[in-house]
């Protein structure tokens, strides 16, 4: 099948970005204050004045070319590894919420439990490639520990591949020191993924560039992306929010490329626009699905491989708001051809909370994408000329070889939705979306087994974890 993705820019649109992008590296650049990333650019040419780089288009494309177009994430669980660029759509649930959204007492601050939980559930889930890291961050660990015991579920409550910490120097390196004593010591494939977010406007913070560096060592994979809030952050504009973004993309990508070259990442996004009569994100707009749509097109100008989100909704509660917002970014995604989306199931309100709810149902709405991604099949036996001349005009094919074959593999079926029809609803129990994702969150935790994990491996994560902590 041939695929067309949704474009919203025409080649002079991307050129005149990129010339726009050019203008803002090489006249304003970008803010990189820690002294090694300093080092790296002017051992490699670039100009550096105090903690500010400027950049030329050559060493950007040099720096571009690099990236691989794809790669794959290994995991625990050969059948679970997957690979992202080409023509992927893989899929990782929510990541950055301070806050979960309890159906029992409403907003709460999250424990260990409720992150275990929620890895529990990921692991459980059909169309959640990935899990971790920052589902939700446990209130209840002294502070600088909290990633360690959230790493240890990610390795050991589930068997995808999984989303490493950034935060910093110190968190990179436990989660690269933890990925080895599971995958084994150097670490020779990608097997976790970081998330690096650039300060915006036109910087990154000390943080973010060390983890980069601590990544770019070990040839893990990451993930470069931005919330550029037009008219906060960022220009009012798309177009220049876009370019804004394009130059601190690009530049936190060179400095990977200059680092480690061929490390493998990706080209992401978060940038929306803020409403203006409050100031505050939004995330439901039809701004984020044209950035998203318009991003996805520079990835393809650049050939790297792209990350949006996609379940992303203001609402909070989940309620027809969260369903429709969500469905549209996820089929904005989906449509204008990104390889990653990370937030597929469960933000709510604008990034400020998780729910385990509607993680059950973005992961129902995810499994409608993917079914309608795949396309319709044209060949002699999908058009299946010979049923349609044994049955005629006026009669019927549930007893044809076609439907007797196909019946239980055809179609999609959810997991969720209710399709019992109207009398039956009205007469029963009367429960809506929330209700049956809380009560088909319930049986999944139920019904979870923790895949299996070498005992000696289990106890070396333990040991290194009291070790920090010591």
């Amino acid at each position: 099948m041939t695929v067309n993705y949704l474009e919203v820019l025409s080649q002079r649109d991307l050129d005149q970005l990129h010339k726009a992008t050019l203008e803002i590296l090489s006249g304003v650049g970008v803010r990189f204050p820690v002294p090694e990333a300093q080092d790296i650019f002017r051992r490699h040419g670039f100009q550096v004045e105090g903690d500010m780089v400027y950049f030329q288009e050559n060493q950007i494309l040099e720096a571009v070319d690099q990236v691989p177009d794809q790669f794959t994430m290994h995991s625990r669980n050969p059948a679970r590894q997957v690979t992202i660029g080409g023509d992927s759509f893989v899929l990782a649930p929510g990541y950055g919420a301070p806050f979960l959204i309890d159906p029992e007492h409403g907003k709460r601050t999250p424990t260990l439990k409720d992150y275990q939980d929620l890895i529990r559930l990921n692991q459980t889930l059909p169309n959640q490639d990935l899990t971790g890291y920052l589902l939700v961050e446990p209130q209840d660990l002294p502070a600088g520990q909290a990633h360690l015991h959230m790493l240890n579920a990610a390795l050991t409550l589930t068997d995808k591949p999984f989303l490493g910490s950034a935060e910093n120097r110190q968190a990179a390196e436990d989660t690269l020191a933890m990925a080895e004593i599971v995958y084994g010591s150097p670490l020779r494939e990608p097997v976790c993924l970081g998330v690096i977010s650039a300060l915006s406007p036109l910087a990154y913070s000390p943080d973010m560039i060390e983890a980069v560096l601590v990544y770019a060592r070990h040839n893990q994979p990451m993930i470069f992306a931005n919330l550029v809030m037009a008219g906060s952050t960022g220009p009012i504009t798309l177009a220049g929010m876009i370019a804004q973004q394009n130059a601190e993309l690009l530049a936190g990508i060179t400095l990977a490329q200059l680092a480690q070259p061929g490390v493998p990442l990706l080209y992401g996004t978060t940038s929306t626009n803020i409403d203006m009569r409050t100031g505050a994100l939004v995330l439901g707009s039809p701004e984020l699905s044209l950035v998203v749509t318009a991003h996805a097109q520079l990835a393809r100008y650049y050939g790297l491989p792209s990350r949006a989100g996609g379940a992303l909704t203001d609402a909070s509660t989940l309620d027809a708001q969260a369903g429709y917002e969500s469905m549209f970014g996820l089929l904005s995604a989906a449509n204008s051809g990104i390889h990653f989306v990370l937030h597929a199931g469960g933000i709510m309100s604008s990034y400020l909370a998780f729910s385990p709810e509607k993680l059950i149902m973005d992961d129902e709405l995810c499994g409608m994408i993917r079914c309608y991604r795949k396309g319709i099949e044209i060949s002699p036996e999908t058009l299946d000329l010979t049923g349609i001349q044994a049955v005629g005009p006026g009669g019927h094919y549930l007893n044809q070889p076609q439907t007797l074959q196909r019946c239980r593999t055809e179609f999609w079926q959810p997991d969720l939705a209710d399709r019992s029809g109207l009398e039956a609803w009205w007469s029963g129990d009367r429960a809506d979306t929330a209700a049956r994702a809380g009560l088909r969150a319930e049986n999944l935790l139920e019904e979870y087994t923790e895949p299996e994990l070498d005992p000696t491996i289990r106890r070396q994560l333990a040991d290194y974890i009291t070790g920090r902590a010591g």
